[in-house]
Formats: structure tokens, sequence, C-alpha cells
């Protein structure tokens, strides 16, 4: 069991959160070591990171949305440091995969009384992504959200609607250990873990243990047919809509000649035309409930 831990705290869960955080974390880790940070800026949770491994902690906790944990995984992937997570996003797609208590005292308790087991990280030309990357229509709404100072589902959809009608899918050429072939396509996701978020499996046969990465290319979204797109991720069966493409694989390139935007677990980056997406077995050790077997 660890014995030391270091919380970073994205600043936007608000002051009641944060105050209810504190207090459990004074009932649960009661005698053992730990430091509470709480984040000041874009990418402070990075940096917060590299200064607890500096200091040594055993246990680092992302206090925050997925993309709070993807900063903090940036630094901490392909070292011997548990991850938490106390999940206090909106979409909390990686939380819903782990069985996380999405309540903040169940998560608490679950940082000492849950295991660490090792998991796969993808990695999207220089970042690492836990849940799934993506190119396309979702790339370029989450650059939008980040231009934004708000977060949250009606955010999302707020901007899924402002460039839906605007928004002009590209022709990629996809590449995998398998096959390359050439495709017009809405967007690309590939998926580490199930969850979009919200509730909504992208990649329901995914599991963050197999080695392997779950590529969804959905052709084309419109009135007439995306409203059973949404109703197959919700109902776990979006890999057999007729719309979409199924690829199993641990490398893919992508290519298109208006690429210029990819995310990661919903956070955008820039890139010039090319995207390049690996599997990294057995990167990071997550801490999960002990019933869990697989994941």
């Amino acid at each position: 069991m660890s014995k030391s831990f270091y919380f970073i705290v994205n600043a936007r869960i608000g002051s009641k959160r944060i105050e209810k955080l504190k207090s459990s974390i004074e009932h649960y880790l009661n005698g053992f070591t730990y430091e509470i940070h709480i984040t000041r800026f874009g990418g402070h949770a990075k940096e917060l990171t590299k200064e607890g491994i500096e200091k040594k902690f055993e246990t680092i906790i992302a206090v925050g949305g997925d993309g709070t944990v993807n900063e903090v995984i940036q630094e901490l992937a392909n070292t011997s440091i548990s991850l938490g997570i106390v999940p206090t996003g909106s979409g909390n797609g990686l939380a819903r995969h782990c069985e996380i208590p999405l309540h903040i005292e169940d998560a608490v308790k679950l940082i000492v009384e849950g295991k660490a087991m090792f998991i796969d990280l993808g990695k999207a030309n220089h970042v690492y992504f836990i849940s799934n990357a993506g190119v396309g229509f979702d790339a370029t709404v989450c650059n939008t959200i980040k231009q934004t100072k708000s977060r949250g589902l009606k955010m999302y959809i707020l901007k899924v609607i402002q460039n839906y009608f605007t928004y002009q899918p590209d022709t990629y050429t996809i590449e995998t250990e398998e096959k390359t072939f050439t495709q017009k396509a809405f967007f690309l996701n590939i998926a580490n873990g199930k969850e979009f978020g919200y509730g909504f499996e992208i990649a329901p046969k995914a599991t963050l243990q197999d080695g392997y990465l779950d590529m969804i290319l959905v052709k084309k979204i419109n009135f007439f047919n995306g409203f059973k797109f949404v109703w197959d991720g919700w109902r776990k069966k979006l890999t057999q809509n007729k719309n979409c493409l199924y690829i199993r694989t641990q490398a893919i390139t992508i290519e298109g000649p208006n690429l210029k935007y990819f995310q990661t677990d919903g956070d955008a980056h820039d890139c010039n035309g090319q995207c390049k997406i690996n599997v990294m077995p057995n990167a990071l050790k997550l801490i999960v409930p002990q019933h869990i077997n697989s994941l």
C-alpha cells in the first residue's frame, strides 16, 4: 500500500468541492503523508506532476476531468508511480470504464483501499492518452472549446452544433500494420478505453490491457443517421453501425490534406497533415477497485 500521496487539483472544480476533497483526505489519509496542490493555469498540472515525481511520492492523484488526467500522465507515463483519480469532470469516461467512484468521498477512499494495475496508454504524435485520440470533427470541436473558458456537456453540445454546419469532412490516407487505404470520413476515433464520455461507448470491445487500439471511422453523420449513431453508442453497439468502420491495431498513421488538429482525451493539439498513433503496453499504474481483475 502506498504511504505518500500527492494531490493535483484542477481549480475549476470550485471551492465547495475543494473543501469536500480536503475533508475526505483528512478523514481517509489520517496518518499518511500527503500534499494538496491547486492548479493556477493551463498546463500547471503537468508541472506539478514533475514536482511530485521529484519529491518521490508513491501515488499522484489527479482531481478533475479527463483533461486533468491527461496532463498528469504526460509525466507519469513509464514510471513506477501509481496514478489515482478523483473524477470531478463532466464526461469522466475513464473513471466509468474503470469503475472509479464519481463521488469525491468514495473516490478518495478508493485511493487508500484500492489496488494498482498496469494499463496501456496510447501515444498520438508526442502526446500520451488513456481513453481515446481522434482527428476530424471531434478534434475540431475540441479545438474550439480550447479557445473558451467553459467546459462540460452543454459547452460540448453547443460547439458541436456550431461547427456541424460549417465543417467539411476530409479524405484520409490510413495506414495500419495490415493495410493502407483512403477513405473520406467525418471523424476517426482511436480508442484505448471504451468510453467517449457521458456513458457513450465509442469502442465497446476495447480494453486497457490488451496491447491494442480500437479505431472507429465514422463515414458521415447527417440528420438521417445521426440519431442512430448516438443511440448505438449508448447501447454499446457502435461497431455494428453500417456507417462506421472498425479496426483493431497496434499502430496507425493518419494523413489528410486538411488535417490540422488531433485530440487526446478531449484536449486539442496542432499537427501538420499527419498523426501517428501507437499503443504503449503496460505504461501506467492505475489505482482501481479491489474487485477489478481486468480493464
